[in-house]
């Protein structure tokens, strides 16, 4: 019996869920549409372009949708066995409230889940490629292309200490740096060796590939040049990841590219690494939304008599609204440095946890 009256759950739910999703999708881009408009009429933006902006949206929509239509629909389902006295009939065979929540519960995981994986895997790079065009179409600036870059790296070679990169100019779409000057020093950190270059290329060997080189080789007290048309060393190995501009959007980059963006900022302003550290915890914990108000939905879908339905998604909508509140203040207090960004990230998921499953636990049937 008890496996039946899941798969009924789980399947109303789901009917539910497809549609609500959907209905949420849609607001979502007739508001972003609606917010660009005049813009798109003032740049001649043609329809075709703004069609393909609007598809390339459709993964974010979904994204941002799993949540309010998880939370409707399993609201909606719950008080609906309620309001129609199935829940009555459910508890008088003996199956406790607690036990017939089991597969909701389990659904919010799975969804939390594919939020994140769906976020990695399709969001991201349709959400990047929507605010490429968007940009190019509006006349927008949004590139990870830098200028006048310094970076100081540990040599991995044992005869060498730090090598340390110059560019004028980045290309993050080619991979390119422009007008480079690499200084190599010794393990007294003395100077050993400068490498003028005009350009180069990061190869998929793993290291970067110089043309127009002139070195400057220094022994003792002399100094000898050279020029190369070409010049690679394994030792030049740093990643082209670390040469972006800081300012992109840490949201926009996969976990590995987050991560070097980070190893990068770390080095370089402290402060700023603190907002984007907050930010990368963010995207783990956000995932888990999804389980954190289908547990308040299903705690308060069974305590009212009257308007069951009604004020069953008022107040889950209202606490989950304070718990969008809540994590948008940790982590402002997080990137502020009132408190450290894994608590400002993680905070508000833990505490709603603990008051989804008290208010679980306090069902008495």
């Amino acid at each position: 019996m008890i496996p039946t009256l899941w798969k009924y759950i789980t399947r109303q739910i789901i009917l539910s869920f497809l549609p609500a999703i959907f209905c949420f999708m849609l607001i979502l881009e007739f508001v972003d549409l609606f917010t660009n408009i005049n813009r798109y009429i003032s740049n001649n933006v043609a329809i075709i372009d703004i069609v393909k902006i609007f598809l390339l949206y459709i993964p974010k929509t979904i994204s941002y949708s799993l949540s309010p239509a998880l939370l409707f629909s399993g609201t909606f389902v719950l008080a609906g066995l309620y309001s129609n006295n199935e829940l009555i009939s459910i508890l008088n065979a003996g199956i406790s409230y607690k036990r017939l929540i089991i597969p909701i519960i389990a659904l919010g995981v799975f969804i939390s889940l594919f939020s994140f994986v769906f976020n990695e895997f399709a969001v991201i790079s349709t959400f990047k490629m929507k605010n490429e065009v968007s940009s190019d179409l509006l006349g927008f600036s949004n590139s990870f292309n830098n200028s006048q870059i310094v970076i100081k790296t540990k040599s991995a070679n044992i005869n060498e200490n730090h090598i340390i990169y110059y560019a004028k100019y980045y290309d993050d779409e080619n991979r390119k740096i422009n007008n480079a000057v690499i200084l190599i020093t010794d393990n007294n950190n003395e100077l050993k060796q400068r490498i003028d270059a005009s350009w180069g290329i990061y190869t998929e060997n793993g290291f970067w590939e110089l043309n127009n080189v002139l070195i400057y080789t220094f022994l003792d007290s002399t100094v000898n040049s050279q020029y190369t048309d070409t010049y690679s060393e394994n030792n030049l190995t740093l990643h082209p990841d670390y040469m972006r501009n800081t300012s992109a959007v840490i949201s926009e980059l996969k976990i590995h590219e987050a991560r070097r963006l980070l190893e990068r900022v770390e080095l370089i302003n402290f402060v700023e690494y603190r907002s984007y550290y907050t930010d990368f915890l963010e995207r783990f914990s956000f995932s888990f939304t999804p389980l954190i108000v289908i547990m308040i939905s299903s705690a308060f879908a069974w305590r009212f008599k009257k308007n069951i339905l009604l004020f069953s998604i008022l107040l889950s909508l209202s606490i989950s609204v304070l718990y969008y509140v809540f994590e948008m203040i940790s982590i402002l207090l997080a990137k502020q440095g009132f408190i450290p960004p894994a608590v400002g990230a993680w905070f508000p998921f833990v505490l709603f946890f603990i008051f989804g499953s008290l208010l679980l636990n306090s069902v008495k049937t």
